[in-house]
């Protein structure tokens, strides 16, 4: 399939890219930052909110993967319009351009676990499970509105689409500015990990490896016009991702506890079953095991 990724220079957009690759598959990057990691794809400069450039380009492609979005979620409070404008106007312009050009089988788009919200009161999340009705974040609300935009353009022109609604990555290539990363260059320096609370807040991680599987899956005609949470399956507290990390890197981390920030998300567990009951994916690594080879991987510089 000749499959087009938009934000395929980035961090999970890099992973596809590799794993579409490795199952055959024609890929080629529209990002407006260049490809960094030397994959045999092609790459066409081209900025999301050029709806022009979308359809010209598109015209060529079976299926696009929809990932080009505001990846910082506190650029959301600086920039809340442009990074709308990169979030759901992005997406309603790859929805426009897939109209336009009938050969554009399906349009997958990278969602989020966030637009369940953080004030559901249920011990288990599925993809049945309503999205938040009074969403906190600015993030949040895009990202829904992105989700619903495609739900209308199935509806009112007949564009197919998989919504994937992702966990919290981690792995090679991403962002220095996130946790992982941080805890892990915060302890190899020796430097203090502020930990707001008591670190009993449970998170489920993904590795990035399994993600770009679990969007490739999606691939499959089974899931078209569904939605899929592509997740982890263990609960993880703030506070073990230290104390694995100290087991992993053979040093003793130096933690801070200060109180806790009001609202802050505390965790629940958020099921991604029906990605392996319809289309056979779950993650191939465990938190510990794909830790590990994160670590390796990043303390000795390889991509």
């Amino acid at each position: 399939m000749n499959v087009l990724i938009t934000g395929g220079s980035g961090f999970i957009g890099s992973h596809l890219v590799d794993v579409l690759i490795e199952r055959g598959h024609k890929v080629s990057i529209y990002d407006i930052e260049a490809p960094r990691f030397g994959q045999d794809a092609e790459y066409i400069r081209g900025d999301v909110r050029d709806l022009q450039k979308l359809i010209s380009t598109l015209k060529k492609f079976d299926a696009v993967y929809h990932l080009a979005a505001e990846a910082n979620v506190n650029r959301f409070f600086d920039a809340p319009i442009y990074s709308n404008e990169i979030t759901s106007g992005s997406t309603a312009n790859v929805l426009e351009a897939a109209r336009v050009c009938p050969n554009v089988r399906r349009v997958l788009l990278a969602s989020t676990e966030w637009i369940y919200g953080t004030s559901i009161d249920t011990s288990e999340i599925t993809e049945e499970t309503i999205y938040a009705q009074n969403p906190d974040h600015l993030y949040t609300s895009s990202k829904i509105a992105a989700e619903l935009f495609c739900k209308n353009y199935k509806t009112l022109y007949g564009v197919n689409f998989t919504i994937m609604r992702y966990g919290i990555p981690f792995g090679e290539r991403a962002r220095e500015a996130t946790v992982t990363p941080i805890f892990i260059n915060k302890i190899v320096r020796g430097e203090d990990i502020t930990i707001h609370g008591d670190g009993s807040q449970t998170r489920q991680f993904i590795y990035v490896r399994d993600l770009a599987e679990g969007n490739t899956a999606c691939l499959d005609p089974k899931a078209e016009n569904e939605v899929f949470n592509i997740n982890g399956r263990e609960i993880i507290k703030v506070i073990d991702i230290v104390r694995t990390l100290e087991e992993i890197i053979g040093k003793k981390a130096k933690v801070t506890f200060i109180e806790d920030r009001k609202g802050n998300y505390k965790g629940r567990f958020i099921s991604s079953l029906k990605a392996e009951r319809l289309l056979g994916w779950k993650p191939n690594f465990t938190y510990r095991e794909a830790m590990e080879k994160y670590v390796k991987k990043l303390v000795s510089g390889s991509k």
